[in-house]
């Protein structure tokens, strides 16, 4: 009779256990969609204060840490945003949204080589997303790394050519190097592309004189100028007399 009545306990204690676990569950969710809805009510630091909460609720779920992190990278927080999206990674290895928040948040800190590490992930895990080609080049273009970034600048053109600010960048990796001719290119396909920015003609401007094109240099200094650059006056005045 003592085992049969410790059979039922049991039974009704797990019951119990499973009862609770779904009713917290219900209410995580709940939470959960109360900090999505101020998230997108730009109500960052109130979704902020909800995650912890949930996090407190379901600890080990990837998803809570991610929306978390997203709340902090709106708010510029960019350290504590690493720390949430590395805590998604620790509990979801292959959470490539992750990664790729992450890398967003190491490149505004300057860590451009943990950044690199990142993207370079997120193309292992979705080799569609052609665009993070551009963003890993441009943490090799600032770790000095030219030759890298232009072969990342050029497979991002294979697919989207029109990308204007591609185009640009893929210009002055090749500037970097001292291949002026290249650069020329793609600053032309650039401009042909966008010519609203005065940087893309002050740009093209510098690499046009390095090539002994002086009268071309200058017109696009003066394009540079009639787009609002005010600091390109001095290179006229030096190399346009």
């Amino acid at each position: 009779m003592k085992i049969q009545h410790l059979k039922g306990l049991w039974i009704l204690l797990v019951s119990f256990i499973v009862t609770s676990n779904f009713i917290l569950a219900q209410d995580s969710t709940a939470t959960v969609k109360r900090g999505l809805k101020l998230a997108n009510e730009k109500k960052f630091q109130e979704a902020i204060t909800v995650f912890e909460r949930c996090v407190k609720q379901t600890p080990e779920n990837a998803d809570i840490y991610y929306y978390l992190g997203n709340a902090y990278l709106d708010l510029f927080d960019f350290n504590n945003a690493i720390k949430q999206f590395s805590q998604t990674i620790a509990f979801n290895a292959n959470y490539s949204d992750a990664y790729y928040n992450r890398a967003s948040c190491y490149f505004q800190t300057k860590e451009f080589a943990l950044a690199y590490r990142d993207y370079s992930k997120v193309m292992l895990l979705d080799s569609k997303n052609s665009y993070t080609y551009y963003l890993r080049g441009n943490c090799s273009y600032k770790l000095a790394n030219y030759n890298d970034a232009i072969t990342d600048y050029e497979t991002v053109l294979k697919y989207t050519p029109s990308l204007h600010e591609v185009q640009f960048d893929l210009g002055n990796a090749y500037f970097s190097v001292g291949n002026f001719e290249k650069a020329l290119s793609f600053y032309d396909q650039a401009i042909t592309l966008n010519n609203s920015y005065s940087n893309y003609y002050f740009n093209r401007a510098i690499t046009e004189y390095n090539l002994g094109f002086p009268e071309d240099a200058c017109a696009d200094f003066n394009n540079a100028k009639d787009l609002g650059d005010k600091e390109v006056e001095g290179y006229m005045k030096e190399l346009c007399k």
